[in-house]
């Protein structure tokens, strides 16, 4: 039985990893000019993989320890991490419109660094409140 600890750990590394590979893309998308840095299926499977990772650890901690590590501060911290998440993707749109209208960028590329910009400020945010309130 996986206790209520290792399941917010397991959460924490899967969530902290798909964020990562995801501002690993965005990043390298901008950096080097192209949408695609690496296979666009990465996220998606690293994506998946931690899904199917956490579904199976809170399965195998059994319904009381699953729900001891859905606490409410892991709903405020969720919450938290969702305000930001959707203030940094509203921000981006002036960003890299400014950055298309001078040609800085081309339109793939901003598409594709603001979709997984968007995901890794959700993940990351999360992770990094979650480390905090584990301090």
């Amino acid at each position: 039985m996986i206790s209520a600890t290792l399941l917010s750990r397991i959460r924490l590394v899967g969530l902290s990893a798909t964020g990562v590979v995801c501002l690993a893309f965005g990043g390298l998308a901008l950096i080097l000019d192209r949408p695609d840095p690496f296979s666009p299926w990465i996220p998606l499977v690293v994506g998946i993989a931690a899904a199917l990772t956490i579904m199976v650890a809170a399965l195998l901690a059994g319904d009381r320890n699953a729900d001891i590590a859905t606490d409410e501060l892991y709903f405020s911290e969720s919450r938290r991490a969702q305000i930001l998440g959707f203030w940094v993707a509203v921000g981006m749109y002036p960003l890299f419109g400014l950055a298309i209208g001078y040609g800085w960028i081309t339109y793939p590329v901003a598409f594709s660094a603001m979709g997984t910009f968007t995901a890794a400020a959700f993940l990351l945010t999360f992770s990094v409140l979650n480390l905090k309130g584990s301090v």
